[in-house]
């Protein structure tokens, strides 16, 4: 139990193209993202790792097929007819695959573990998919597109609170604070998301916040590469900052009221955070270690953190504020953060700071983490040396 779609692709000979076999090795590395989230919370409450990383596959691998199925949704139609049918074989079949995967470590966990509210999320992911074309994105207001958001971006954060219930090992009060952190940080990078893929999303007649916050139709323009050049020259930028202010606000209140629900000591949540990243990066995660954190940064590391305190004080403070993810951005307290951890064991901490900042690198490099990465993002979308290639039929 507790593989991924990557373990997959590595066990068995899957006649792919190299660029699928690509793309579901990222969505697996993203997935597994999630998936880390969920192995820490249930390895602090159960000292189970066999169990932890049954549950956190989960998340790994609905991730993965679910973003495999919407490749083969919102791409389709832009295949050329003669690979059309490959290249949706490959991504249903895949997605399919996975899914499988899913099934299996469902049916072998000990009977005592709970899945029931984490199946019926997973309906929910279903539903939510197919009520996206009831919502037309001519009329639609900021309200409906939050709504579509909420079917099909917070709800991986309702499946992450629901494995984790399935322990039975956190308190109502716990898990009601950490489904608001899950649901609000999934609302902050499902917005970033939706801007990024706005090119997509216009010619798909998707209804997404940033089409809502622009005044017009971003679909009456002549071109995608029009499309996106009106919205970024226009007020909807504004707005869009001002809500994701508001929601990261939201995000680090629910961190914070979290983080006070946790009884453990520094040193065992510290613990569970390295055996989670151990897990992503020996497991699950294609890319290795050494490509984002060199060998020879790693031994710095260890060393600096062997040293006397002010040492390791600077050494963790410096880390930190050059991983890819500003401590801002995932609502952290970085001078308090450094204090909690100071003293702990200097090999744990070397342990966490390589693979969490390989980890944060693999997020950095899949996702937008900030406003300004994801409109800069769009900017490059905007095609100036193809003319009428994104021209409207």
């Amino acid at each position: 139990m507790g593989s991924s779609l990557n373990g997959l692709l590595d066990a068995r000979d899957l006649d792919l193209s190299p660029a699928v076999r690509a793309t579901a090795r990222s969505y697996a590395d993203q997935g597994g993202l999630l998936g880390a989230f969920v192995y820490a919370l249930v390895d602090l409450e159960t000292d189970d790792p066999e169990l932890a990383a049954a549950l956190a596959s989960i998340p790994t691998d609905l991730f993965a097929a679910s973003s495999l199925h919407d490749d083969a949704i919102d791409e389709s139609g832009t295949w050329d007819a003669r690979h059309r049918k490959r290249r949706l074989n490959e991504r249903v079949t895949l997605g399919d695959l996975a899914f499988v995967d899913v099934v299996e470590t469902a049916a072998a966990l000990p009977s005592d573990v709970d899945l029931g509210s984490a199946l019926e999320t997973v309906r929910q992911i279903g539903a939510g998919q197919l009520r996206e074309e009831s919502v037309d994105p001519a009329t639609a207001t900021l309200e409906d597109a939050l709504g579509r958001l909420e079917d099909r971006g917070a709800v991986w954060g309702d499946l992450a609170t629901a494995l984790v219930d399935a322990t039975g090992g956190y308190s109502s009060a716990q898990l009601e604070a950490l489904h608001r952190l899950a649901s609000e940080g999934m609302v902050v990078l499902a917005v970033l998301d939706d801007v990024e893929d706005l090119p997509t999303d216009v010619d798909n007649g998707v209804a997404t916040v940033p089409r809502a916050l622009y005044d017009g139709d971003l679909a009456a323009a002549d071109s995608t590469d029009d499309a996106v050049e009106a919205f970024l020259a226009s007020g909807a930028p504004t707005r869009l900052e001002a809500l994701l202010a508001e929601r990261s606000a939201a995000l680090e209140a629910a961190t914070l009221a979290f983080s006070e629900t946790l009884y453990h000591s520094d040193a065992a949540l510290l613990a569970a955070v390295r055996r989670a990243l151990s897990w992503y990066c020996g497991r699950i995660c294609s890319v290795p270690v050494e490509r984002t954190v060199p060998e020879n940064r790693q031994r710095a590391l260890r060393a600096q953190l062997a040293g006397p305190a002010e040492k390791r004080r600077e050494t963790i403070a410096s880390a930190v504020a050059e991983s890819p993810i500003e401590p801002s951005a995932a609502s952290i307290d970085l001078d308090a953060a450094v204090e909690s951890v100071v003293d702990l064991p200097p090999e744990s901490l070397a342990d966490v700071l390589i693979t969490g900042t390989h980890a944060a690198t693999i997020f950095d490099d899949a996702v937008a983490t900030s406003l300004p990465d994801a409109l800069e993002s769009l900017e490059r979308c905007v095609s100036t040396d193809r003319p009428g290639s994104n021209v409207r039929t």
